[in-house]
């Protein structure tokens, strides 16, 4: 067994999603198959378009705040401080922020490598307010194994 490796936010590699920093925790540095990384999803954020990951799991923990969340054809529904979205691959999912507050999550992602790779992509793509680009962020979810 190796070294115990412990990461704080902020000390380790970070990109912008949405306007919001990102500082992932594990997953960079290729030790484990699985990246998570600590996140901010600003308030009145509309969220990305529904969408489906062909190539990596993706699970969402809420730590503080609320969001509104779902999986499938679901409607949506209120992941408040404790509920983790998970949407394993081919999975159709979605979450916003239509609240005052912003919401802290914890992003898992598995493989690291591919997960880490679209978070990036998107997240600068993203805009802090208002909708999206669909052409752009259409490019960027195939471009990485995924569709809206």
């Amino acid at each position: 067994m190796g070294p115990v490796s412990l990461v704080v936010p902020g000390s380790g590699v970070s990109f912008s999603y949405a306007g919001s920093p990102v500082s992932v925790l594990a997953g960079a540095d290729g030790q484990v198959d699985f990246a998570s990384a600590e996140m901010t999803v600003p308030p009145r954020f509309r969220g990305p378009i529904p969408h489906v990951h062909d190539t990596f799991d993706e699970a969402i923990y809420v730590v503080t705040g609320r969001l509104l969340a779902g999986t499938g054809t679901d409607e949506p529904g209120e992941a408040a401080t404790g509920a983790m979205l998970v949407a394993p691959r081919g999975v159709r999912h979605f979450f916003s922020n239509p609240f005052d507050e912003p919401a802290r999550v914890l992003g898992i992602w598995s493989p690291a490598r591919i997960g880490l790779e679209f978070m990036k992509a998107v997240g600068a793509a993203l805009p802090a307010s208002g909708p999206p680009d669909p052409n752009l962020m259409r490019e960027i979810y195939e471009a990485h194994g995924s569709r809206l």
